[in-house]
């Protein structure tokens, strides 16, 4: 694994943009501060790839290619982009999870100034990129420190894993004999019942 991330690393990490990007993103800053990734990499990547990827939307929505875009949702996008929040939904398209592929196609689809998209689409990158870099850096920084809470008290975690398995253990022995006695006197029964069933054959033989 080591290998594949220090060797192919950024190749997953422009897929994973591609396909789901913040969780990859979230992952990629938590493998830069272990070292696997470099962290301006993982950045500049992450507005990169997000950016081009919002271009070729916009491009595909602009030559009319939007036959996969369910109608119901791409009239419900047009509103939104022809409204008083237009730019916003256009900044803010990467974290309306369901409609951020669907924002800059429809944006194409209508012809919005291409400058306008631009600006929209790169500022949007940017400020998806820093929030989740920022929430990537607060889950490393938070394993970091139970990993050296447990360092610190892994005398005290051994004991008390010791005494719990100890405990369940002897606490297990009541249940144990309470099943096997169970066990004995079922199998009793059975032989009785084998001995009683033996001489009501004999009896009945004998008559």
């Amino acid at each position: 694994m080591q290998y594949l991330l220090l060797h192919y690393g950024y190749a997953f990490l422009i897929l994973g943009i591609i396909l789901e990007g913040d969780a990859t993103l979230v992952a990629a800053v938590i493998l830069a501060g272990d070292q696997y990734l470099s962290l301006r990499w993982v950045i500049g990547l992450a507005v990169g790839v997000s950016f081009i990827a919002n271009e070729i939307l916009y491009e595909l929505g602009k030559r009319g290619r939007r036959r996969h875009i369910p109608v119901s949702s791409d009239s419900r996008v047009r509103r939104w982009l022809h409204g008083h929040f237009g730019t916003a939904t256009l900044f803010f398209s990467r974290f309306m999870w369901g409609f951020r592929l669907i924002i800059p196609c429809a944006a194409g689809a209508i012809h919005i100034r291409r400058g306008r998209f631009i600006l929209s689409n790169f500022f949007g990158a940017i400020f998806w990129t820093a929030v989740l870099v920022y929430f990537g850096v607060a889950i490393q920084a938070g394993i970091h420190r139970l990993r050296h809470s447990l360092i610190l008290y892994q005398s005290d975690l051994a004991v008390g894993i010791f005494l719990l398995g100890l405990g369940l253990a002897v606490g297990s022995i009541p249940f144990h004999l309470s099943r096997r006695g169970a066990r004995d006197a079922h199998k009793g029964l059975l032989r009785e019942n084998y001995w009683l069933e033996q001489r009501s054959a004999k009896h009945t033989t004998g008559q």
